[in-house]
């Protein structure tokens, strides 16, 4: 069943994914040392993309992007926040934005999972019944 929360939780992982790779493009370059560190990182973040671009079209997948998403984006501000002269602030705002956007999305998820649930009723502990 399509409802509305489930087309606005669409769209909103819609919007946080482009907004992810908008973080690409928002980090500085790398120096000699963190290069491998910061192109794995870009990597998780085109990653992290692809999983909410295909959340909007696979049901299936929804919860579980969710969870990454909210998991990587807070990792990124933890460490942000623990990193004392942190130069990304458009990154940081990015994934601040992108984590309750997520949450935000995972509410409506489940509005629209329970009214789904509702809508079908109980199932029958035995079909015969």
């Amino acid at each position: 069943m399509d409802t509305f929360p489930e087309r606005i939780a669409r769209a909103i992982l819609l919007a946080v994914g482009v907004s992810a790779l908008l973080v690409l493009l928002a980090l500085p370059p790398a120096d000699g040392t963190a290069m491998p560190v910061l192109l794995h990182y870009q990597f998780l973040i085109a990653l992290l993309a692809a999983a909410l671009f295909g959340a909007v079209f696979f049901r299936a997948i929804r919860p579980v992007a969710v969870a990454t998403g909210l998991l990587s984006q807070a990792g990124f501000v933890g460490i942000a926040l623990a990193t004392p002269g942190f130069s990304a602030m458009s990154a940081f705002y990015l994934n601040l934005a992108g984590m309750a956007a997520l949450l935000f999305a995972g509410v409506l998820l489940l509005q629209a999972a329970r009214q789904q649930a509702r809508w079908d009723g109980r199932i029958p502990r035995r079909w015969e019944a």
